[in-house]
């Protein structure tokens, strides 16, 4: 069994759309659950097409001990605030250190977030977990079919699964496919000791 941070934030950015993402957007339930922190987040994802639903649900089939964060998301729209940005990053990385130690982090991604002041949002988030948690701990996150995958999301992850299909129908089954990576990536680093 390990022990595995479970986050979220998610934002299709469009840079020509006339209205920011406020974290008031990301705070605001609409389809989707708000902004959610702790042990409620299972509740709150649970049943609805999301990747972190499939994750849950097959990671502690697998029998690892979860840890959530938080998860998040906002409608699509132009940037995302750099208020926005950086409280949310802030808080995701404020509890992954309070949770330490953990041997992976899973992150419930887009891909195409563009915040004020980074253009490759989800880059940087995952850059920023990685120098929390070092080389060690793995890092897998799932994205959307419209992810912008970059070179930076790329070293910093140990695994990106996107979804395959759209419109979107199989995203609980991307975090399905996730925590299967996940544990096939945990069980090769356990052989390796």
């Amino acid at each position: 069994m390990s022990r595995i941070a479970v986050a979220g934030c998610q934002h299709e950015t469009n840079t020509f759309a006339p209205l920011k993402a406020t974290l008031a957007d990301f705070e605001a339930a609409d389809a989707w659950p708000g902004l959610t922190t702790g042990p409620a987040i299972f509740a709150a994802v649970r049943g609805i097409n999301l990747p972190a639903a499939g994750f849950i649900d097959e990671a502690r089939s697998l029998g690892h001990e979860l840890v959530p964060l938080l998860w998040c998301s906002a409608q699509p729209s132009a940037h995302v605030t750099r208020d926005a940005f950086e409280t949310i990053a802030t808080r995701i990385l404020q509890r992954l250190a309070a949770a330490r130690p953990v041997d992976a982090v899973y992150l419930d991604l887009h891909g195409a977030m563009v915040a004020e002041h980074i253009d490759d949002a989800d880059g940087e988030l995952l850059e920023r977990v990685r120098r929390l948690v070092g080389p060690k701990v793995l890092i897998v996150a799932s994205l959307d079919f419209h992810a912008n995958v970059s070179p930076r999301m790329v070293s910093h992850a140990d695994g990106l699964v996107a979804f395959r299909s759209y419109p979107h129908v199989d995203m609980t089954a991307t975090g399905v496919r996730a925590a299967a990576l996940l544990e096939d990536l945990l069980r090769e680093a356990a052989a390796a000791q």
